[in-house]
């Protein structure tokens, strides 16, 4: 079964040396650019599969995939999770982001 974000306290450890909190921010930091990276990677990746489907003459977007991309996120990281899946299907949009053509 796929990993969920545990919600509710959790211990913690204890307080981190100066070192160790710096480790955290740095690893912290290279996940966010992980995470950016394959947010763009999606997203160009979701435009070129806009781009076939019209092609083709059919919608644009299926909102069968859409919502069942909205349910896995929900499943894994809760409500929150489904808000961070309509901001990627909102990214995803070519025109609702300014300087999309960057992307």
């Amino acid at each position: 079964m796929p990993e969920t974000v545990p919600h509710g306290d959790q211990p913690r450890p204890p307080w981190p040396t100066e070192a160790a909190a710096d480790d955290t921010a740095e690893e912290l930091s290279a996940l966010d650019e992980q995470l950016i990276a394959q947010l763009v990677q999606r997203i160009r990746l979701a435009r070129g599969h806009q781009l076939s489907r019209r092609a083709a003459g059919l919608p644009t977007t299926s909102l069968a995939q859409e919502n069942a991309m909205l349910r896995r996120y929900a499943a894994r990281l809760g409500d929150q999770g489904a808000g961070i899946a309509l901001a990627i299907l909102e990214l995803s949009r070519p025109t609702a982001v300014p300087g999309a053509e960057r992307l």
